[in-house]
């Protein structure tokens, strides 16, 4: 696949991933695109089914899984720092928007799962980060 080629998939692979409205890829054709994730709760990379309703468009978006190197304490902390201030944090390996999933922990200490859907990269973190807390 050429660079370009990865840039659109990304791109849509993103739009997919942030549930944003997608158009079709066809020529000449402006139809909406129906957009289903095929991904099961424990997969580390995700699977969108993509179908235009009006011209019958229909391809399927994978990340690609890559789990090295991983994130370092630097990019986790510029995470935790971006995700506490409301934006979203990007992973730094493929820019793709990552996730912050609460874990459930009965001695009352937070724990947050940060996951890349395109990568497959994930980390268990205790929340707030210690950095932060200074």
């Amino acid at each position: 696949m050429r660079p370009s080629e990865q840039q659109q998939t990304h791109r849509l692979f993103v739009h997919a991933l942030q549930h944003e409205a997608i158009s079709c890829e066809h020529a000449g054709c402006p139809g909406p695109v129906e957009t289903v994730d095929q991904s099961q709760t424990r997969d580390r990379v995700k699977t969108f089914d993509l179908r235009c309703e009006r011209c019958g468009w229909h391809t399927s978006l994978t990340g690609q899984e890559q789990l090295t190197p991983p994130w370092d304490n630097a990019a986790l902390e510029l995470m935790a720092d971006e995700h506490l201030m409301h934006q979203q944090p990007v992973c730094p390996f493929d820019e793709t928007p990552v996730v912050f999933i609460s874990m459930p922990n009965p001695r009352r200490k937070a724990k947050y799962r940060v996951a890349c859907f395109y990568c497959g990269r994930q980390i268990v973190m205790d929340w707030p980060p210690p950095e932060s807390k200074r």
